[in-house]
């Protein structure tokens, strides 16, 4: 974890704003297939603080991935590169959820996110396939603690992480300062961008070939598309609409339909999963989000403050001069 959010993190529990002393999730960034230079350093300080965002209320333990014994881990992910397919690291550490980031040409989107689970693991050619060790090992690597993720329905999701592609087609709005609102006509903005696909690796709205955690599409109604999860219903007031286009007569059912309404720090704003993100928009992760995320089996911790809180925060304390200065060294 970046050393400022540490610190903020630290800060805010010692003030009895973040509720609990659970171990929270951490996303592990992997630049090593961004081949086609498009994270810049801005972006990536971006991406750190939109994992920030959702660090700070998921706290669910995750069982670390590794060898043991005769047995090693089997992950591919798709490169955000090439879009092809390659062999992951083998060895993720308990709580971390490792994504690789890079860019390239995509259709129809500013990202692609592919979520993945570690479902496959290798053995010696004289352990037979269904060697109980065997298949005790392949289910934690499954699971990683997470016993509902092979529940049938599924009611919990333990992804290793996965992978986001970037739109290298598409032009960003990269804001040093996203407590601030002025106009980018034109570009989307990179923090919104960071955030949807940060929730697509938790299982929940990916795009592309992809498919949404197992726990999300089994709360879908397909035939009326809608999602059905408990707690979303609970926060919307009635089941959820998922995206349908009334011209084409189609849908995708890992998204909310455009226009859902929700809210963040009790004000209005669409809900961050719909279908379409336009250029010229910022959204936070909404109530209706978090919901959505408690129905796909993540635990989620009562709400800290929003980054422009944090500075607000950290101003008051006479800590931002400590920070900045950390920074340039």
């Amino acid at each position: 974890m970046h050393p400022m959010k540490r610190l903020l993190a630290g800060l805010i529990a010692s003030l009895g704003v973040a509720g609990t002393a659970q171990a929270n999730i951490e996303f592990v960034f992997d630049y090593s297939h961004d081949t086609n230079n498009v994270m810049t350093a801005d972006m990536k300080n971006l991406l750190e603080l939109a994992a920030g965002t959702l660090e700070a209320r998921i706290t669910d333990e995750l069982a670390a991935i590794g060898p043991q014994g005769d047995f090693a881990p089997n992950i591919f992910f798709t490169p955000p590169d090439t879009g092809s397919s390659a062999s992951a690291v083998n060895t993720i550490g308990a709580n971390q959820i490792y994504v690789y980031v890079g860019g390239r040409e995509l259709p129809d989107a500013p990202s692609l996110t592919i979520s993945g689970v570690a479902k496959l693991a290798t053995r010696p050619a004289s352990v037979p396939g269904n060697d109980p060790d065997y298949l005790a090992y392949r289910d934690e690597l499954r699971t990683r603690g997470q016993a509902g993720a092979l529940d049938n329905p599924a009611s919990d999701y333990a992804p290793w992480g996965g992978s986001i592609a970037f739109n290298t087609l598409s032009s960003f709005y990269v804001d040093d300062d996203i407590s601030t609102l002025e106009s980018f006509e034109g570009q989307y903005d990179f923090y919104t961008v960071a955030l949807r696909s940060l929730i697509g690796i938790l299982g929940y709205g990916v795009g592309g070939s992809a498919s949404a955690a197992d726990s999300f599409a089994d709360q879908v109604d397909p035939e009326n598309l809608e999602f059905t999860g408990g707690n979303a219903v609970a926060e919307f007031g009635g089941n959820v609409p998922l995206y349908y286009d009334v011209e084409t007569e189609g849908g995708d059912d890992r998204f909310l339909d455009n226009g859902v309404m929700s809210s963040v720090d009790g004000v209005a704003q669409e809900a961050l999963m719909t279908y379409n993100i336009g250029t010229n928009e910022r959204r936070s992760v909404s109530d209706l989000d978090y919901a959505i995320l408690k129905d796909i089996g993540w635990q989620v911790a009562a709400p800290v403050p929003e980054p422009a809180g944090y500075a607000m925060l950290l101003a008051g304390l006479g800590l931002v001069g400590a920070i900045a200065r950390g920074r340039r060294g």
